[in-house]
Order: C-alpha cells, then sequence, then structure tokens
C-alpha cells in the first residue's frame, strides 16, 4: 500500500512538473539558505514545478537538516501537489490522502523545531483539515478540533498571515453549515459565519490579488444574502493575476457565480 501510494506521488509530481533547468545547477557553487528558498519558493510558487521544488527541499534539507522554513515548504508541496490531484478527472483517493498525511508529519516536524512558526501551523492546519474532509468532518471531529487549534495558533501568532486568516475563515463557514444544536454537543459549537466573513475580509485585506480568498469569500456572503460585497468581491477576478497552478479553474468558477449574483 504504501509503496503504491509512494509510486503514484512520484508519476504525479513528474506530471505536474514544467520543463525547466535541472535543480543540479544551483548545487554548482554554495549556496545560502536564504537563496535556496528563494529558488524553491520560485518552482513552488511561480512555475509551479512541484517535482523541481521538492527535489531542492529535499536537498536543502541534506544541508541544513531540522530548519522549519525548509520541513513546513516540504508540508506546503505535499498539500499543493494533492489539491491539484483533487481536481484531475480521474482521482486515487488513497493517493490524495497519504500526500495530505505527508504535508502533517512535516508541518508537524516544523512546528517541533520552532514551535512559534506561523507558517508551520497553517500548514498543519492546512493538511489536518483536509484529512478531516476527506474522512467526513461530522465523522473525524477530532480532526477539526486539531485544524481549529492549529489555525487559531497561527493566527495568534502572526496576525498578517492572510493564509491563516483565510482557513480560520473556511473552518468557520464549512462548520457552521449545520444548526449549532446539532453542533454543540460535539464541541463545534465555536463555529460562527459572522467571524468567517470577518476572517475573509482580512485575508482579502492582507492579499487582494488571491482569486481563492475571493471567490470562498463570495459564496460565504451570498449564503448570508449580501449579494453586494460578493459582488464587489468577484467584480475585478477576471484582472487578477495567477497566484496557484487551479488559478485558472477558481477564475473560471469566480466569474461564472459573478454572472449568477449580477443576474438575481
Amino acid at each position: 500500500m504504501v509503496k503504491s501510494i509512494l509510486y503514484s506521488f512520484v508519476v504525479t509530481i513528474l506530471l505536474l512538473s514544467f520543463s525547466i533547468p535541472s535543480t543540479a545547477a544551483i548545487f554548482e557553487e554554495e549556496v545560502s539558505l536564504e537563496q535556496l528558498i528563494e529558488q524553491i519558493d520560485y518552482f513552488s510558487q511561480k512555475t509551479f514545478a512541484q517535482g523541481e521544488a521538492l527535489e531542492l527541499l529535499y536537498k536543502a534539507n541534506e544541508l541544513y537538516p531540522e530548519n522549519d522554513e525548509i520541513l513546513w515548504r516540504i508540508s506546503r508541496t505535499y498539500a499543493d501537489s494533492a489539491e491539484v490531484l483533487q481536481h484531475k478527472p480521474e482521482q486515487d483517493e488513497d493517493t490524495i490522502l497519504g500526500l495530505y498525511e505527508t504535508a502533517r508529519d512535516y508541518a508537524d516536524r516544523a512546528i517541533e523545531v520552532n514551535p512559534t512558526s506561523s507558517m508551520a501551523f497553517t500548514r498543519r492546519a492546512i493538511a489536518t483539515g483536509q484529512i478531516a474532509l476527506y474522512r467526513g468532518i461530522w465523522s473525524a471531529v477530532s480532526l477539526v478540533k486539531e485544524t481549529r487549534e492549529a489555525i487559531e495558533r497561527a493566527v495568534e501568532l502572526d496576525n498578517e498571515n492572510s493564509i491563516a486568516h483565510f482557513v480560520l475563515a473556511r473552518s468557520h463557514a464549512e462548520v457552521s453549515q449545520r444548526p449549532r444544536i446539532i453542533r454543540g454537543p460535539l464541541g463545534l459549537g465555536w463555529a460562527n459565519i459572522n467571524r468567517a466573513l470577518d476572517h475573509f475580509d482580512i485575508a482579502i485585506a492582507l492579499r487582494p490579488d488571491y482569486i481563492r480568498y475571493r471567490l470562498d469569500a463570495a459564496r460565504a456572503f451570498i449564503r448570508e444574502k449580501e449579494y453586494d460585497r460578493a459582488e464587489e468581491l468577484l467584480t475585478n477576478v477576471a484582472d487578477l493575476p495567477k497566484n496557484s497552478q487551479l488559478d485558472d479553474m477558481y477564475r473560471e468558477q469566480a466569474l461564472e457565480l459573478l454572472e449568477e449574483v449580477r443576474s438575481r
């Protein structure tokens, strides 16, 4: 089973990678940790070549072992690859779940190294939350609670962490869809749609160019019948840059949602 997951992951990474120069050239001369991280982020966040990013991350981890900046980025790479796989026509749920579990393991290692790293807690919350969604949040209540604890800690450590605010907003929005009288006895009575809207606004204020933030926020505002705010969030989506490998899909969904809002 483990071998199958690892093999599927290797194949997936190769498929996700773009045709770009080999990372071997980066190590032909001595490089600093800052230089490595800059190149890793370029591969992971600009060209979306997760295979190249992961190769470089593992080499960086050999040079700078037990470094939280490297460890949470490894977590991010696994989680980003899993997210892309989720939107493929043919999904292998075992592989996707395995990637998220690996992402959580690396986030936990980053937290052990640096318990004050906001991004390490953010990556743990993202991976744990996705595992909970795959298992069904109402049958994985402990994972939902772990997600909340991790993401609230991330916000506490860095109130300008836009990803943390976004994940916290999504947590409130997702869990609050069921009546409090049902979720209260499960220990999920904390979820509140108004808090979700507040954290969506903060995330967008911090990173107004993120399409995903605006799309999910608009859906939450529509749920509360705040159509003007939803339209405001979606109006300029067509002009925003591509910040993730899935942004083309998110942009299309946002524009379709904008049409629905305007046709009301």
